[in-house]
């Protein structure tokens, strides 16, 4: 079912505050973004969990995915990028989203060293609370990865 303008735009005013606030490493800003018991899923195209290092790439709740990326990606410049996005109504106050996304990591402050590049869609729900949108769930299915090092 078509969501209305004022919801489609409320929620894609968030996913753009996902990506600059992952860019900035202002993880602590996603509460005004997701529930608390948001959870977080990253798969290969072949469906398989993402590692990173030994850690699987699976978050029960917001502040778990908080303190991973906060740690994580402290020591990295970042850009991640994505599209309009496909939004359908599935209830009165929830909001099924696909957006396609690009992003480049590399070494911090620095244009030698390790690079990459991926690419995938995310998979998510929106919930209505109060008179607000939160993310309520994300899945993303990253299709496209290179890895190089500059030197």
């Amino acid at each position: 079912m078509p969501v209305p303008y004022e919801i489609s735009e409320a929620i894609r005013h968030k996913k753009a505050q996902y990506c600059r606030f992952a860019d900035s490493n202002e993880w602590h800003l996603f509460d005004g973004i997701a529930l608390p018991d948001a959870t977080f899923k990253f798969f290969d195209k072949e469906g398989a969990l993402v590692k990173q290092g030994d850690t699987e790439m699976t978050f029960d709740n917001l502040a778990a995915f908080q303190a991973h990326f906060s740690k994580t990606n402290a020591h990295i410049d970042a850009v991640h990028m994505v599209n309009a996005g496909e939004l359908d109504m599935a209830a009165e106050d929830e909001v099924k989203a696909i957006f396609t996304v690009v992003y480049h990591g590399g070494a911090l402050d620095t244009e030698d060293g390790l690079h990459s590049t991926g690419a995938g869609h995310y998979h998510e729900v929106w919930k209505k609370v109060g008179d607000d949108w939160f993310l309520k769930s994300l899945w993303m299915k990253r299709i496209y990865w290179k890895v190089q090092v500059i030197a």
